[in-house]
Parts: structure tokens; C-alpha cells; sequence
């Protein structure tokens, strides 16, 4: 905005400004939103820069996890930018678009453009977004270390946190949890203290993920009730949900539905797709076919993206093979085998979980191996075992112990049950250690 603008609409501006803020991003769009109506309809008397706004506008409606909305509105900005050559312009509100979870290829071709424009002519947005395209390409240490070093000369803080994040995972992979667990915490307060607030939120919740993925689901879960804490705290709703529906999936695996409700009551009502599978396997799991069949989550939630596609086909196909849909659950298999992945190496065994039953009996060895080749990835990564898929409230070992079976890999199934009935024991996820027991009763009877 400038000093010829519309004074109602300047008005709006800061009052959107003050809001945003204070991080009240409901009042801040509605803000925004006026001074964008205001400004078009006084016309050319109202000179401001609607591309900023817009770059505005659309970061606070994702805040609220209006994604859709918020993609339009940041393609808008990036458009009047490019237009207008402001190769700055356009790289802020790419670095703002690309917070919104969306296809991988376009994620890319949107970041690579606003590079290129870019330049040098700011330091910190061409730091941002080598972190962000470094998660595309091979050369990937090369795009981090060019970003850390821009930091380092500029003392750009939440930048250099993606370090700290780094060597969380690393530390996580070489079975050092508690360093992982650290380091996130000294992540999460620099983001914090700079208000970086999604980054401090996505670093503490990666923490709980993680710690629950591993096995460890108390601590875990306690890490994902901080997490929701913080990202409530902020108003940031879709990381509170990502936080709240990782806490819906220990109380599931646990059989405790009552807390599943409760938690999930706390959620908004435009929700992410995981709360309406966490109701549709409840249903199943109550017995409630018919309804379960209902609560079947559409594919076009996913977006486009690979995970939440990955998901969403599992979900489909495990329940319409156990409600006796076969031609339908193969087909949702199919699409589940043909979802274009990111991570090749970690979505199979966290997606299989939720089609153990349907895998079995249509998928033929190619699939299976596939997915045992992908858990056998994970266990190079990792030193310490994937022991639970987060994302479905389960745990790995039956699908494991299934897989190898059927491929007569009979050691190694007999392995897995033995091994995931343990845990499952320690850890009170009663549905999957019977899954185990019938595993190994199968196994005894051959």
C-alpha cells in the first residue's frame, strides 16, 4: 500500500496487518479480503499493490488449511508478478505457495521458475527455496549446503534451523532417538523465536511422528499433545491436525474409539482426510459395514498428492475387500501399486498396513515383493525398526509377517510375528497382536 491509496481500504490493510500479526489469520483475511474489494471497485484511484496483498492473503488462508483457496489466490500473485517482472514479488510468494501440500511436479516447476527470476537479488528467498528444490533432484547436499551458506552469511536463523532438522533424522536413522528428539526441540525454538511458526510446528511434530513410527508411542504421543499445544497456540490448523490425528492413531491402535472421538472432536469440521478414516475403520471396526462404506474417502481429497493418494487407495481397498467388494478392492489396489511416489522407499511400508487382508489375496508377488523390498529399505535406513505406521494407527509387523509368508519366506514371517507380538504386547495395540497370534497359529499349522 502507499499514501495515494484508498484510505478504507489502507484501513483494512493494517488492520489485516495487525492481525496477521498477532497471528489472528481469520480476521486478517477478512481484512484483506476488504481491501481487495475496496481497491478494485475504487479502480485506478486505488493504487496498491495487489500482488502483495494477494501474497498475503493466500499465506494466512493456509494457515487456516484452506488449501484450495490459497493456491489460487498465491498462482494469482505469482502471475501479477510475473507480469510486472518483480522476479522478488514472484519468489515470495512461491516460497509462500510452496508451504501448501500439492503434486511434487508442480511444487518444482513453480520453485525452479522463481529462481531463476531471482537470481541473487535476495539472499534469503533464494535460500528458501534451494531447501525446498533440494528435495527434488539428486544434488540435493549441493542446493543445502548453497542454502546454509547464504545463512551463514546473512544470519538468516529459521534457515540455518534446517540444519538442526538435518541432523535430527540423521540421528534418528543411526538409532539415536533421544539426540533426534534434542535437536528437534533446539529447532523448534529458533523457529519459534522467529516466528517462523509453521516450521516450529512441523519440527516438533516430526519429532512425535517419528517417535511413535519407532515404537515408542507414549513418549511419542506426548510430543504430538505439545505439538497440538503449540500449533492451537498459533492458530495454524492444519499442523494442529496433522499433530491431533498422530495422537487419533495410538488411541486407535489401542482399540480406545471413545478417545478417538474425543480427539477428533476437537478438530475443525473441514478436516483433513485421515479424520474421516479414522471414522470409516471405526465403523468397520464396530462392526458397521454399511456405514464404514459410506465414510469411504473420495481420491480427489488427496490432491494429487502422493502420500495422501497412497493413503487413500490403501484405506479403500483394505475395506472394500472385507466388505466383499472384490473387483472394486483390486481396482483400488491397482490405483494404490500406481501411485507416482516421491519416496519410493518408505510409502509402501507405510500405506500397507491399512490393505494387509486385501494385499494377500489379490496382489500378486511382484506387489509383494515390492512391498517387502520397500520394508527391507527401511530397515538399512533406519537402525532402529519401523514399528508402527503413524499415519494408519497400526502396526507393521502383521503385514510384514503376512508378506513374507506368502512368498514362503517362512523364517522370516515367523520373525516378524514373534518380533511385533512383543511390541504390540509392551505397547497395549491388542488388535495387532492378535493379527501376530494368527500368524504364528498359521505358521504352526504348516
Amino acid at each position: 500500500m502507499n499514501e495515494s491509496a484508498d484510505p478504507q481500504a489502507e484501513a483494512h490493510y493494517r488492520a489485516a496487518r495487525i492481525a496477521e500479526e498477532a497471528t489472528r489469520w481469520q480476521d486478517a483475511v477478512a481484512e484483506y479480503e476488504a481491501c481487495l474489494s475496496l481497491a478494485a471497485q475504487a479502480g485506478d484511484a486505488a493504487r496498491y499493490d495487489e500482488a502483495e496483498v494477494l501474497t498475503a492473503l493466500g499465506g494466512c488462508y493456509w494457515n487456516l488449511a484452506e488449501a484450495r483457496t490459497a493456491w489460487r489466490t498465491l498462482r494469482r500473485a505469482i502471475t501479477l508478478y510475473q507480469e510486472r517482472g518483480d522476479a522478488v514479488g514472484q519468489a515470495r510468494a512461491t516460497v509462500e505457495l510452496l508451504r501448501i501440500w500439492g503434486p511434487p511436479d508442480r511444487h518444482r516447476a513453480l520453485a525452479e521458475a522463481a529462481l531463476q527470476a531471482l537470481g541473487d537479488a535476495d539472499p534469503y528467498l533464494r535460500a528458501r527455496l534451494l531447501l525446498r528444490l533440494r528435495w527434488f533432484d539428486d544434488d540435493a547436499s549441493v542446493k543445502f549446503d548453497e542454502a546454509m551458506s547464504i545463512a551463514e552469511r546473512h544470519g538468516f536463523e529459521d534457515v540455518l534451523a534446517a540444519r538442526l532438522e538435518r541432523d535430527a533424522w540423521a540421528a534418528t536413522d543411526e538409532g539415536r532417538v533421544d539426540d533426534g528428539i534434542e535437536l528437534r526441540e533446539r529447532a523448534h525454538d529458533v523457529y519459534a523465536r522467529t516466528r517462523a511458526y509453521e516450521g516450529a510446528a512441523q519440527v516438533l511434530r516430526g519429532s512425535g511422528y517419528s517417535t511413535v513410527e519407532l515404537g515408542m508411542l507414549d513418549r511419542g504421543y506426548e510430543i504430538l499433545r505439545q505439538t497440538f499445544e503449540y500449533a492451537s497456540g498459533v492458530n495454524l490448523r492444519f499442523a494442529a491436525q496433522l499433530a491431533l490425528l498422530d495422537m487419533v492413531g495410538v488411541a486407535f491402535a489401542r482399540g480406545e474409539f471413545d478417545r478417538c472421538e474425543e480427539l477428533l472432536a476437537l478438530g475443525p469440521e473441514a478436516s483433513d482426510f485421515r479424520a474421516d478414516l479414522y471414522r470409516m475403520w471405526m465403523a468397520e471396526a464396530r462392526g458397521d459395514m454399511e456405514g464404514a462404506l459410506r465414510l469411504m474417502v473420495q481420491p480427489e481429497r488427496g490432491g494429487n498428492t502422493p502420500t495422501a493418494m497412497g493413503q487413500i487407495h490403501a484405506a479403500a481397498a483394505g475395506l472394500l475387500f472385507h466388505a466383499g467388494k472384490v473387483d472394486a478392492a483390486r481396482q483400488a489396489l491397482a490405483a494404490w501399486a500406481d501411485v507416482r511416489r516421491q519416496y519410493d522407499a518408505r510409502d509402501y511400508s507405510i500405506e500397507s498396513p491399512a490393505l494387509l487382508d486385501c494385499a494377500i489375496a489379490l496382489a500378486d508377488d511382484a506387489l509383494l515383493r515390492a512391498i517387502q523390498e520397500s520394508f527391507e529399505r527401511q530397515d538399512q535406513r533406519v537402525r532402529a525398526p519401523l514399528r508402527f505406521s503413524t499415519l494408519q494407527g497400526r502396526a507393521t509387523a502383521p503385514v510384514r509377517g503376512a508378506v513374507a509368508l506368502k512368498l514362503g519366506l517362512v523364517d522370516d514371517a515367523a520373525r516378524h510375528y514373534r518380533d511385533g507380538l512383543a511390541w504390540c504386547e509392551r505397547e497395549r495395540c491388542e488388535r495387532d497382536a492378535a493379527l501376530c497370534r494368527a500368524g504364528l497359529g498359521r505358521i504352526a499349522a504348516r
